[in-house]
């Protein structure tokens, strides 16, 4: 998937549980990698394996791509359409859809306070040790050392699209305001990860979020001001506050 993944838990992990849950994404990476030319993805891609023949999990994600398509107005797509990318592209649902997976996974063996880290785009479930939620940083546009804001959630996902992690990798920008990255708190992190690319990709007209309640955006402009939706009061504080 082009990122490293991390997992944090808080407390004793069951036996082999942490393990299990990078198997499974590492199986994920194989299938869905547009990095990898044998990946079911890549074959798909090339016209070699037919979506209809491809493993179910496979026709399930891209099912959920293409309702996310229709739900944000096309502006997530799997299809570029573009002479320097991949023919097909899921990533943009696949990483935090397959985090969500392995979250089921930890879960399922007794284990309920943890976070995944993933490029970046984080899963919390349950509350760190001594604190009421987890601090989620977002970078600061110009420091990669800094951040600019931080949020604090309890269980729950928060994904941000930019150039943070993979440079200029979004395409489609249609809008006239520019970002430097755009911010999406919501519940699981498959949709929370493709709201954020859809949002990055034209934030002038947002009015399709409506379909999406629950989710809170976080967005820094160009101008370097950070601005948010007012369901973040209270859970955001900014870099240079005292």
């Amino acid at each position: 998937m082009g990122t490293a993944v991390g997992i944090t838990v808080v407390g004793t992990a069951a036996s082999g549980a942490v393990e299990r849950a990078f198997e499974w994404l590492h199986w994920v990476d194989a299938t869905f990698s547009t990095y990898r030319p044998d990946s079911e993805v890549s074959r798909i891609g090339r016209g070699e394996l037919r979506l209809d023949d491809a493993p179910s999990v496979v026709r399930h994600v891209f099912a959920r791509c293409d309702e996310l398509t229709e739900a944000t107005g096309g502006r997530f797509t799997i299809r570029p359409a573009a002479p320097d990318r991949p023919a097909i592209d899921p990533s943009g649902l696949v990483k935090g859809w397959s985090v969500d997976e392995a979250a089921m996974i930890l879960r399922l063996a007794g284990i309920e306070n943890f976070m995944i880290n993933a490029g970046g785009d984080i899963l919390c479930s349950g509350t760190p040790p001594d604190s009421e939620g987890w601090p989620i940083g977002i970078r600061h546009p110009l420091d990669p050392l800094a951040v600019a804001a931080v949020v604090t959630i309890g269980s729950g996902a928060v994904a941000t699209s930019g150039t943070y992690e993979r440079g200029d990798h979004i395409w489609g920008h249609r809008g006239t305001t520019r970002l430097h990255s755009a911010t999406v708190v919501g519940t699981d992190l498959g949709t929370t990860d493709a709201l954020a690319t859809a949002i990055y990709a034209d934030p002038d007209d947002l009015g399709w979020m409506a379909a999406f309640p629950g989710h809170e955006l976080v967005l820094i402009g160009e101008d370097d001001l950070v601005r948010w939706t007012s369901g973040l009061d209270g859970m955001i504080s900014l870099e240079d506050e005292s």
